[in-house]
């Protein structure tokens, strides 16, 4: 395959990449624009979490995301217990759907994704949230 050929199709998998967690640029942008209020919600509770328990990474922060998404109950208790603190504040935010209650969960899921390799003791993405979060 020339060059030429390659990149483009490199350009044709880019564009039929799936959206990761469910989360495509639509969603992406309307929870963004429309919902900033949720996902900073959502990353409160996170890193006032990991701000009194600095065992909490973000491999554990990624977990309870996804078992909160899944309505399942990590096998990690310092996850549930992250579990724990996102139901409070699903509670409180009684205002919207569970719809998009759920896309809120999956864009900070994506963004941990964006800002952490997940090893363990990996903190980039709460020190990236936190660096917003007073």
């Amino acid at each position: 395959m020339k060059q030429g050929g390659f990149i483009s199709h490199l350009r044709r998998l880019k564009r039929k990449k799936e959206p990761r967690f469910g989360v495509s640029d639509s969603i992406y942008y309307h929870m963004t624009s429309e919902y900033g209020d949720v996902l900073q919600n959502v990353e409160f509770a996170l890193v006032s979490a990991w701000r009194h328990d600095p065992e909490i990474d973000d491999r554990l922060v990624a977990a309870a995301l996804k078992a909160a998404i899944n309505g399942a109950v990590p096998a990690n208790q310092i996850a549930a217990d992250l579990v724990d603190s996102l139901a409070g504040v699903r509670q409180f935010r009684g205002d919207i759907s569970d719809n998009l209650w759920t896309d809120g969960l999956k864009v900070v899921l994506n963004s941990v994704h964006n800002h952490s390799n997940l090893r363990p003791g990996n903190r980039g993405y709460l020190n990236f949230a936190g660096s917003f979060i007073v």
